[in-house]
């Protein structure tokens, strides 16, 4: 046996095996180094919902899941861009394009594009600690899960108060747009008859 050719072709096998895992060993480490900032906080996918995020109640875990159900409307697992744009409208909160991007971003710890059940608790766990934009919404909304009195009830009177502020809001601009139409149409009106005054006028002059 030629020894030397041997362990050469020995050596290219496992260079072959090694390098690609290397190189994704390398990308991880580099991606962390440069992007720290904008790396979700990973999950512990063995434990439990409950266990995992202690620092919510039962009630509002599950109120979360029944919220993230809601809103999962194609039944995917998953709550894409147009969902959550949706959702922030139904909550009164609605985002830019940029904004909705950057919620998605900060909790989307497989690179997907897609919010999965427990990334959506990563963003009540995020608003907890005041670190989205939007914050003060997701807060409110766990909040409203009375643990004491009406536990899921609360929080579906909260939405119930969200969509009547918006109809409220709704009128009132539509209310607003009619006053300034109406403001146009009776300056149109006047300048109509100021013009056929001066027609009128020239005539016998």
């Amino acid at each position: 046996m030629n020894h030397p050719y041997f362990f050469r072709g020995v050596i290219r096998i496992l260079w072959s095996l090694v390098l690609p895992q290397a190189a994704n060993l390398l990308h991880k480490f580099s991606y962390i180094l440069f992007h720290s900032e904008s790396v979700p906080e990973m999950i512990n996918k063995k434990l439990s919902l409950y266990a995992e995020f202690s620092e919510f109640s039962r009630k509002q875990i599950k109120f979360f899941t029944d919220t993230f159900k809601t809103y999962d409307e194609d039944a995917d697992g998953f709550i894409d861009f147009d969902e959550l744009k949706r959702m922030m409208e139904k909550l009164g909160e609605a985002q830019t394009h940029i904004a909705l991007k950057e919620i998605i971003r900060r909790v989307d710890e497989d690179r997907d594009g897609k919010i999965s059940l427990r990334e959506f608790f990563l963003i009540f766990r995020l608003s907890a600690q005041n670190q989205l934009g939007c914050s003060e919404v997701f807060q409110q909304l766990a909040d409203s899960v009375d643990v004491s009195k009406e536990g899921v009830l609360g929080a579906a009177s909260f939405f119930q108060a969200k969509i009547e502020e918006q109809t409220k809001l709704s009128k009132f601009e539509q209310e607003m747009k009619e006053e300034v139409e109406e403001r146009k149409r009776l300056e149109e009106e006047k300048k109509a008859r100021r013009e056929k005054f001066l027609q009128n006028k020239s005539i016998f002059q």
